[in-house]
């Protein structure tokens, strides 16, 4: 399988250190170089807009729409979660859900406050999407650890089946600097948890900043922002995943300066 991680675009944002139309032309590109289609799967791990601004979402909507037409990937090979900028107080996750509606054409990562946990299996992958925002509160993520733990005993059969297992969620399990307290803060519930169904892979953004780790045997890794809206650098990464054991990583930062082969000012250059 083909996996290209992206977080954090945060689309109706006031400001962006990248324009979403030279993103976008950049993606485009990058993907296309890539040739594979069929098993070509977009992950993206929250913070779809800012501060449940509906804008946001109908900007997300265009771009990732188009972008699916331009690549030829399946939209059904959409995968995401989302982030503490992704609800209303009052409206909660419906302008996510309808966003995710609108590229797949279908529920399978619709969440509310009591279902914040779901799992979609594509052929002999699952992907477990979290929703870390699901107790609405801006400082912190919370996993429902009681939904999660019924949802993961009811599909363990299938779950099993599969061959590689993949988490994605927004917030992070380790919190990354002295002053940092917005991770996730039932992370040790979660990760005991977790010791029973051999995940392989988790994906999460929030903190715009890259993170690789393992717990167990579990490989965790972060990015930045896709669009650059407050982090020092960008940051999207591309995987090639044959086994659980046998994968290639790339990691690709958008260059404003350069020009891609359509003659466009701005491209995805890869980093060593």
């Amino acid at each position: 399988m083909h996996l290209l991680h992206i977080s954090d675009p945060h689309f109706s944002a006031e400001k962006y250190n990248i324009e979403p139309h030279k993103a976008f032309e950049g993606l485009v590109e990058l993907i296309n170089k890539k040739n594979e289609k069929e098993d070509f799967f977009i992950l993206l791990t929250g913070d779809i807009t800012s501060k449940g601004n509906k804008k946001g979402f109908d900007k997300a909507n265009e771009f990732f729409t188009l972008l699916f037409e331009k690549t030829g990937i399946n939209p059904k090979n959409f995968i995401l979660c989302p982030g503490n900028h992704d609800y209303d107080k009052e409206k909660q996750f419906e302008d996510f859900n309808n966003f995710a509606y609108s590229i797949r054409r279908d529920s399978e990562f619709k969440f509310d406050t009591t279902n914040s946990n779901r799992i979609y299996i594509k052929d002999d992958i699952c992907f477990l999407s979290i929703n870390t925002a699901h107790h609405l509160e801006n400082t912190n993520g919370k996993i429902n650890i009681d939904n999660l733990q019924t949802l993961l005993k009811e599909k363990f059969q299938e779950i099993e089946k599969t061959k590689i297992k993949i988490i994605l969620c927004h917030h992070h399990i380790l919190n990354l600097y002295d002053s940092d307290s917005s991770g996730i803060k039932n992370s040790y519930q979660f990760v005991e948890l977790l010791k029973q169904y051999n995940f392989h892979f988790l994906f999460h953004g929030h903190q715009h900043s890259k993170q690789v780790f393992k717990i167990n045997d579990m490989q965790v890794n972060s990015i930045s922002s896709l669009l650059e809206t407050r982090a020092i650098s960008n940051l999207i990464a591309y995987y090639e995943i044959r086994d659980i054991d046998d994968f290639a990583k790339e990691e690709y930062t958008f260059l404003r300066d350069e020009t891609n082969s359509e003659g466009i000012q701005g491209s995805y250059r890869k980093l060593c």
